[in-house]
């Protein structure tokens, strides 16, 4: 489906801001290096004039691409991290049978937060793969898309809800409006939903390019966010600005009128339109900066392995997938692909086929550079690879600036 009309507001004052041409889907990864079998899709980003949102030109059939999914969250000890930190936060400010819902819940990685103390759940997720896997595990969940049919029929059961996370999931729906209708439906008069998105001023400042992939829909700015959830009678009542995932915001979202909007709303709504985030020419720069470290990159692998350096990739992430195909990086500069991943080892990586294997691999093979893909995890992953380190083994970080790591 090709965008005519800006999903959240209908207008038409649409431009082009990054276009990365015909790409694989990022989380497709392939049984074997049959080519064949790896079918390409336009990924560009257009931007709204009037509601500036950043959004896909053209969307990708859903069910091609949350089915069946391989990214189990309770693997990132980053993101357990950041789940159990949150719960502590709002356990506190629980009624009695106060009921929680997660959309988009994954394996359970946040709400058995929530069970161990004995807080009521339901948990929502359309993968069925990962749905089967968090019931199994004691979490109640749901296999379903989210969106306001399903928020009628579960508020019709009496399940509303005291508090609604929403985490990394509403850049996904490409039906913003009925998704925030759904929420606006299933919360209690007094209850909050909290919502992380990725940041697209962190996104533009930092060239993060390759969290650009056919699963997100959208971009989100302040300024977007604000005006769509006005529109369907909610509001941002705070804000917290995580590092996690290259930059995010945690968003605190209430009924019209329910709280008053703490001052970081307006403070970081200015610092949007100080850099400028929603004017063509950031684009115009965005997008030479990129061609310049597509350069910078690929001349630093080639001069390792010029010098004999034997060079894989770390991290079969959706935004490797995007990096290493715009970028033209594959079987003749890396080996293959490490992952911490099950559901990923043994398969390839879609558009390079590079075959992806447990992190004993690097040992194993001699690798002496690892390209970081999943670098949004930089700090949790060389942690965790302290013996390739030691070894005088060297991460590439790729962005935004090349550089070796440590």
């Amino acid at each position: 489906m090709t965008l005519l009309k800006c999903r959240a507001c209908s207008s038409d004052k649409l431009h082009s801001i990054i276009p990365l041409g015909m790409q694989p889907l990022a989380n497709a990864l392939l049984p074997s290096s049959n080519a064949a079998e790896c079918e390409q899709y336009n990924l560009e980003v257009m931007l709204c004039d009037a509601c500036g949102l950043a959004q896909l030109k053209d969307l990708v059939d859903p069910t091609k691409l949350f089915s069946e999914y391989v990214y189990f969250s309770s693997n990132s000890d980053t993101m357990l991290k950041s789940a159990s930190s949150l719960v502590e936060q709002i356990l506190p400010t629980l009624a009695a049978n106060a009921l929680v819902v997660e959309i988009a819940s994954n394996d359970g990685y946040l709400l058995k937060n929530y069970v161990e103390q004995d807080v009521k759940v339901l948990g929502i997720d359309p993968a069925e793969n990962i749905a089967k896997h968090a019931n199994e595990n004691g979490i109640p969940t749901l296999c379903d898309f989210f969106g306001e049919k399903l928020a009628i029929r579960l508020s019709s059961e009496g399940k509303k809800a005291d508090i609604i996370h929403a985490n990394n999931v509403m850049a996904h729906v490409p039906d913003i409006n009925s998704f925030i209708r759904g929420i606006k439906t299933l919360l209690k008069p007094n209850g909050k939903a909290i919502i992380e998105v990725p940041y697209f001023l962190d996104l533009v400042k930092n060239l993060e390019f390759d969290t650009v992939y056919h699963e997100h829909v959208y971009y989100f700015s302040v300024r977007a966010l604000k005006k769509v959830f006005e529109n369907n009678d909610l509001e941002i009542i705070d804000i917290e600005k995580l590092s996690i995932h290259g930059g995010s915001l945690r968003l605190f979202v209430s009924h019209t009128g329910e709280s008053e909007p703490q001052a970081i709303v307006q403070s970081t709504l200015q610092e949007e339109e100080t850099f400028g985030l929603h004017k063509p020419i950031t684009f115009q720069n965005f997008m030479g900066q990129i061609e310049e470290l597509k350069a910078e990159l690929i001349e630093k692998l080639k001069t390792l392995k010029s010098e004999g350096a034997k060079i894989a990739a770390y991290g079969a992430s959706a935004k490797g997938t995007t990096l290493l195909n715009y970028f033209g990086i594959g079987k003749d500069l890396l080996e293959f692909v490490v992952d911490r991943s099950p559901a990923k080892v043994g398969k390839f990586t879609p558009g390079k086929q590079l075959e992806i294997f447990s992190p004993t691999k690097l040992a194993q093979a001699g690798i002496s550079h690892a390209l970081l893909l999943s670098w949004n995890f930089a700090g949790e992953i060389m942690d965790q690879q302290k013996d390739f380190i030691n070894k005088g083994n060297k991460f590439i970080i790729p962005l935004p600036k090349v550089k070796l790591a440590p």
